[in-house]
């Protein structure tokens, strides 16, 4: 084993969660020991959706809101700038994301730049964002621009089913096509070989409930939801949607935290489009499967594409360029660009190019899983 691997610090960051109706009641155990004010910085429909459960539980656990103030339109690092600069939030002990995952990014990012605690409360199950240590970060054209790493990951999230039931289930439905590329992703990277460390064998255990779980708790999951029913079918898929793939992206090397089905997402908002009429999970499901195709092509199993491109299929996720509003005689060649210079990319198990991953494309618009 190499000696230098040996002697470099590790230190890992697990998620803290409180999940329920009731999940707010914890505001005081795990807030209070840290300070009494708090700056709330949200989305305007999350805020919405949950200022008159949250406001009340502040109160009941004796937190004073420094202030309450909407983080922008993106996560973007003018939006964090205007955080930072802000006297009550510098003020406050620490801050309070209440929104989805942009909201949430742009609120721990802030956090980090002033050194204060953030606790976050997801308003929709849509990516593990609420319990990371990373921010994805956007141009304010929507474009991706960069994953800040931060210090650590928030002090604790809290999950009221009742709050993301409020949500669209569309929300829902992409975090779940999310969810599902971790353990892809991280599986595939750790197909190089290298012995991997504790954290990373860890995370990957974490992230394969983000795979047959799925598939077997989603529909159900989705139907409660439509009908703004809470189930034990919902809340398993909220945590495999949200803290399961937080403890894959917390715990592995680096190297093993992506893959192409985030790449390509990233390549893929260089079409403006994307961002304007399709969400994060939805457009990563179907990178999932030209990951799994493109694995095939390398020998890879040829039964886990088949279950994906089934599920997709079964919660009407993307299975091909058509259902992102895309054609199979475009070459992608500004798609690719982005896609093979995203540092997703930086550890493969094999050699991959954007030859390679554009062959994988038109390979699934030919794909049955029946033959």
């Amino acid at each position: 084993m190499n000696k230098n691997r040996l002697s470099r610090r590790n230190t890992i960051y697990l998620p803290q969660f409180t999940i329920g109706e009731d999940a707010f009641d914890a505001f005081g155990d795990e807030m209070l020991p840290l300070g009494n004010t708090a700056a709330v910085i949200y989305g305007e429909k999350a805020w919405a959706a949950s200022k008159e459960v949250v406001v009340p539980a502040l109160k009941r656990a004796g937190i004073r809101m420094a202030c309450g103030m909407p983080y922008g339109q993106d996560a973007t690092f003018e939006n964090v700038e205007h955080m930072t600069k802000n006297l009550q939030v510098r003020e406050a002990d620490y801050l309070l994301a209440v929104g989805g995952g942009k909201c949430i990014d742009t609120v721990k990012l802030a956090a980090d730049r002033l050194g204060k605690p953030v606790f976050t409360i997801p308003s929709i199950a849509s990516n593990c964002a609420p319990v990371t240590r990373i921010s994805i970060m956007y141009h304010e054209d929507g474009s991706f621009r960069e994953i800040s790493r931060l210090k650590t990951v928030p002090v604790h999230c809290f999950i009221n089913p009742r709050i993301i039931l409020a949500a669209p289930v569309r929300y829902l439905w992409a975090g779940i096509g999310d969810a599902m590329a971790k353990n892809v992703e991280s599986e595939w990277s750790a197909e190089a070989g290298e012995r991997l460390n504790y954290g990373s064998e860890l995370g990957i255990m974490a992230g394969r409930l983000c795979f047959t779980p799925i598939i077997r708790d989603a529909g159900q999951a989705l139907r409660d939801a439509a009908e703004g029913r809470n189930s034990d079918s919902l809340e398993q898929i909220i945590l495999n949607v949200v803290i399961s793939p937080g403890i894959t992206s917390v715990t592995v090397a680096p190297e093993y935290n992506g893959g192409v089905a985030h790449a390509l997402f990233y390549g893929l908002t260089s079409r403006h489009h994307i961002e304007r009429h399709h969400l994060h999970g939805e457009v990563v499901s179907y990178g999932t499967l030209v990951n799994l195709m493109l694995d095939v092509m390398h020998g890879g199993s040829r039964e886990r594409l088949k279950a994906a491109y089934e599920f997709n299929r079964s919660l009407d996720l993307p299975v091909c360029l058509a259902n992102l509003e895309l054609d199979a005689s475009d070459t992608l060649e500004d798609v690719l660009e982005v896609t093979m210079k995203n540092q997703e990319l930086l550890h493969t198990p094999y050699p991959v190019s954007k030859e390679a991953i554009h062959q994988a494309i038109l390979n699934l618009e030919d794909y049955s899983p029946g033959a």
